[in-house]
């Protein structure tokens, strides 16, 4: 069950990537969240490890 799919204007198609799961912060600013993850162990455990910050805009009212 690791099928993953990437829509677009084109149709559909599978994809692979690295990423094994996610986590939904809030903070004040990117910076902020950036520095929540800074420290974290995961980042230690294989040579090459990394998280990706990526900011969530609010939905549109």
């Amino acid at each position: 069950m690791n099928a993953k799919k990437l829509v677009t204007a084109r149709g559909v198609e599978d994809f692979t990537d690295a990423l094994t799961g996610y986590t939904i912060v809030e903070a004040d600013s990117h910076d902020e969240a950036v520095q929540i993850f800074s420290g974290h162990p995961h980042l230690r455990l294989f040579a090459g490890n990394s998280i990706a910050v990526l900011e969530c805009p609010s939905p549109p009212s």
